[in-house]
């Protein structure tokens, strides 16, 4: 039986969640109108009094972020209902950056939000999304440091720069602490794994004029694998109803042209190797055409990781000294350390040679066991660690009404792979073949030694076999800054003119190892890599007016210009600008609107990938449709799931991705603020983007190139630029193949400005506080987002692709939150909720994957003014992915966009001194 959680999380989940009951009396006064001195506001370089300005903007603060359930940045961003696009998290073990965590908002690439600590920019994660793309790691954002993040929607390149298109993640960590604060969280999933730990200690002191906090995060993750849910243990979960049929963990294949099949080993020579795979492996029959028996076992799959096991140490200071009573000097420094392993399965081998004994062509494979090799035998570790810095001054210029802040501000990140590989010399090969014996055809030839295919592995011959494929990567960001402020620059008779003024100077620079170099030649079959490196510098000045044109009336004017020098020559410069207007005809009612240019300057991976080549694995799917075979039954095709040598290089050339934005919408309030709802419309255009198509996605390309139509029939023109492009990018064998003729021998790829992309939604939130007089205080919030359009061409001449239809995108095309949450006394709770929307079918044909909603619970007690706990669960009703009776791929889901970690609770012990 599955391990349980505590009577007493079974029972708290009929409880309305939790809110964290600290300073009650706070949260139960009534309500008050809002601060209205000037504070920093995301999005602004003016301080500025109005909590709402021209441009949606969303705070959660550390306090909604647990008493929603959330235990790490990732999950409380990802849940917003703008972050509606799908990414890729710790199940997607087979992508470059399963480590590695990111948001995507309006279904935009993750690159094209910029995400600030402290309103200052980060370095990249040192590993490429994709393959390709940069990105900036929240995983290691340690919860306890957070007073808030703000999300700011729409392009705002005009006041930070690159990658602001989509919008702004400016995450803001407490840099104030009073007393001593110390908390210990304990948690596991009702389905077993994943049981975690968490210690945050808290202070800060003060020795005459110098402030100092200080903050230390502990955390540690087990592992959440495939076998610990029955909903993808094995490849008999499929829900198509057609059946997989057991994956090949024993396999002899001729594989002469016309005379493809497996060679029968005899139910005897399976039978001793059925206690592999947890007691599964047995005599299979793959009864389709170049099948026959083979000994297999439908539970391998069950080894892939879906939660990274993970452990992380988190550190800040602050340090604020007065010099005068106004000027302050101040550094701040984050310090983080963590390392997530996981796997996508269990090691495997295979090789086509020409079998000098049989004299034919052969196959032999062999998937290796938990029982011989153990279950971490290939776990894969990132080892990353990072600092981000800033240290400046900030006051008054005299009594000239001006402020200042200037700043340095260095952001680092390593990041050390370690991944466990078959060597390419005196290895596997040898082991299973003997000695090459010559070449036949383009393949090798071996005398093999038949027994050992039917033999169990030993650990201490797996090992003989393998090594240590380390590779590390590297990258920076550092800057230096002097902004000028003035919140009345000057008087119009409606009022004020604010002003800002910044310059910056900025490096980056990376490296990038995804595998150890020369590991092409050292491990055999090794999968694909990326090589990089290069710097540029970026040479920035902006202003920023805030002009009351009227009372009520008032206009929000920035620009900014960014000049950007690569290393080895070349460059390129942009202007970008944004207007925003606010219209306040009452006191409670705003109507806003802004337009702004953005844009996104060039990838470094983009620019400075080296020539790389690797292995990934992909469908033939021009042979395998034309066989007769569909996307349902791919892996029964022989050129099914095969694998694959891709190529590709940077572009020293590309251009800046541009975009356009421009929002507006309508703010109310009620004269207490007790209610606010605001609506708000978004549309972005976006040129030149550059565009990188995987292995699988040129090759679907060019299947329906190739046989002038797509799978659901969308016509294509063979002669089309597309077409064109992509038939070049795959080399194929000649027809008089001896194993696979017309098979591919490589697909080769780079980085091009070529694609337009049209995106608009809506977004709306609804929040309302009332007393509830004896019943207690509550409060509720509504969050939605909805998006209308989504549309891309790739180059002139193609067609539009609807990216809300069929396989061409799975963003959600509609999103809401809810929340209810509850006080009295030393007591609070909070339910909330979220309801994803349908998502299309595998097969295109519907959007009738779901719904999908989930619940999470909190509930509060203060003992004390020094002593509380809380304890949340999540999933409250333990939702499993929706079942897609068309999706025939293992894990059956889109992970993209579902998880199944199911219910989970955890309790946390407050201790304040």
């Amino acid at each position: 039986m599955k391990p349980r959680l505590l009577p007493l999380m079974i029972s708290a989940a009929l409880l309305p969640s939790a809110a964290l009951a600290q300073d009650q009396r706070e949260d139960t006064a009534a309500p008050t109108p809002r601060q209205m001195d000037t504070v920093q506001v995301t999005g602004s370089l003016i301080p500025r009094a109005q909590v709402e300005g021209p441009s949606p903007i969303t705070s959660i603060t550390a306090e909604d972020m647990e008493k929603q359930g959330f235990t790490n940045v990732f999950d409380a961003l990802r849940s917003l209902p703008q972050s509606n696009g799908s990414v890729q998290d710790s199940q997607f073990t087979g992508g470059y950056t399963p480590g590695a965590k990111t948001v995507s908002l309006f279904g935009l690439d993750p690159s094209y939000t910029l995400t600030l600590l402290n309103g200052r920019p980060m370095s990249s994660y040192p590993l490429a999304y994709n393959g390709s793309t940069s990105i900036v790691d929240i995983a290691n954002i340690p919860m306890g440091m957070i007073e808030r993040i703000d999300v700011l929607t729409g392009g705002q390149s005009s006041v930070y720069g690159s990658a602001a298109i989509a919008g702004v993640v400016n995450i803001i960590l407490k840099d104030h602490v009073e007393g001593t604060h110390l908390r210990y969280r304990v948690g596991g999933y009702e389905d077993g794994g994943g049981a975690s730990q968490r210690f945050q200690f808290s202070g800060g002191t003060a020795f005459g004029n110098l402030n100092l906090s200080y903050a230390l995060e502990l955390s540690k993750q087990k592992p959440i694998y495939a076998y610990q849910r029955d909903e993808v243990d094995s490849v008999e979960d499929n829900p198509t109803g057609q059946g997989i049929y057991p994956s090949r963990s024993f396999l002899r294949q001729v594989t002469n042209t016309g005379a493809t099949a497996y060679v029968d080993p005899g139910q005897a020579t399976c039978d001793p190797l059925n206690y592999m795979f947890g007691g599964s492996n047995s005599y299979s029959l793959r009864d389709v055409a170049g099948g026959g028996y083979y000994c297999g076992s439908p539970r391998n799959v069950g080894a892939a990781s879906l939660m990274s096991e993970s452990e992380a140490v988190n550190g800040s200071v602050f340090l604020r000294y007065d010099i005068t009573p106004e000027t302050e000097f101040y550094t701040d420094l984050l310090v983080s350390y963590s390392k997530p392993t996981y796997t996508g399965g269990l090691p495997s081998w295979n090789q086509t040679f020409y079998n000098q004994d049989a004299g034919r062509f052969e196959l032999w494979q062999r998937i290796f066991s938990p029982e011989e090799v153990g279950l971490h035998s290939k776990d894969q570790r990132v080892y990353t660690r990072s600092y981000n810095i800033a240290t400046g001054v900030r006051g008054p210029l005299g009594d000239t009404g001006f402020d200042y802040n200037v700043y340095l501000n260095r952001s680092w990140s390593n990041a050390i792979r370690k991944s466990t590989d078959f060597l390419a010399a005196n290895g596997v090969d040898d082991y299973y073949l003997g000695p090459r014996l010559g070449t036949n055809g383009g393949y090798p030839v071996f005398s093999p030694n038949l027994a050992r295919l039917y033999q169990p592995l030993s650990r201490e011959l797996y090992g003989q076999f393998s090594a240590t494929n380390r590779a590390e990567s590297e990258s920076q960001t550092q800057n230096i800054t002097a902004l000028v402020t003035n919140t009345s620059l000057f008087e119009l008779p409606a009022g004020s003119v604010g002003f800002a003024a910044i310059v910056q100077g900025q490096q980056e620079k990376f490296s990038n190892q995804s595998t150890m170099p020369g590991s092409e030649n050292l491990f055999r079959g090794n999968g694909g890599s990326t090589t990089a490196a290069g710097s540029r510098d970026l040479a920035a000045a902006g202003v920023e007016f805030q002009v009351p044109i009227l009372e009520s009336f008032n206009a929000n004017v920035s620009a900014r210009y960014d000049k950007y020098s690569l290393e080895g020559g070349g460059g390129n410069g942009k202007l970008t600008w944004k207007t925003g207007l606010e219209f306040r005809p009452t006191d409670t009612l705003l109507l806003r609107g802004s337009y702004a240019t953005a844009f996104r300057s060039p990838d470094l991976f983009y620019l400075y990938s080296r020539q790389s080549s690797g292995f990934s694995t992909a469908t033939d799917q021009y042979l395998c449709r034309q066989a007769g075979f569909t996307s349902e039954n791919f892996d029964d095709c022989a050129q099914g799931g095969q694998s694959i040598r891709a190529v590709s290089t940077g572009n020293t050339d590309l251009r800046d991705i541009t975009a356009n934005t421009f929002t507006y919408g309508v703010v109310w309030s009620t004269p207490d603020n007790a209610l606010t709802a605001s609506l708000d419309f978004n549309s972005v255009f976006i040129e030149n983007e550059v565009a990188v198509l995987g292995s699988g996605d040129i090759l679907e390309t060019e299947a329906n190139c190739r046989l002038g139509a797509s799978e659901s029939g969308t016509p294509f023109d063979i002669n089309s630029p597309t077409c064109r492009d992509v038939l070049a990018q795959v080399t194929r064998l000649g027809p008089n193949d001896p194993v696979t003729p017309n098979g591919i021998t490589e697909v080769a790829t780079y980085p091009i400005n070529l694609s337009k992309q049209r995106q608009n939604g809506l977004q709306a939130q609804i929040d309302y506080r009332w007393n509830g007089g004896n019943w207690g205080d509550f409060s509720t919030s509504i969050g939605h987002y909805r998006v209308l359009k989504h549309e891309t061409k790739y180059q002139e001449g193609d067609p539009t692709y609807d990216q809300l239809c069929c396989n061409n995108s799975n963003e959600l095309h509609y999103r809401t939150t809810a929340s209810l949450s509850w006080n009295k006394g030393p007591m609070g709770a909070t339910l909330w909720g979220i309801n994803n929307a349908p998502t299309w079918r595998q097969d295109g044909e519907h959007r009738d994957i779901g719904p999908w909603t989930t619940f999470n619970g909190s509930f509060s007690y203060r003992f004390n003014e020094k002593m509380g706990v809380l304890f949340t669960m999540n999933n409250i009703t333990n939702q499993m992915p929706p079942r897609d009776r068309t999706n025939g791929g293992w894990p059956f889901y889109d992970t993209g966009n579902y998880n199944v970690f199911g219910r989970s609770g955890t309790l946390e012990f407050q201790v304040d001194l």
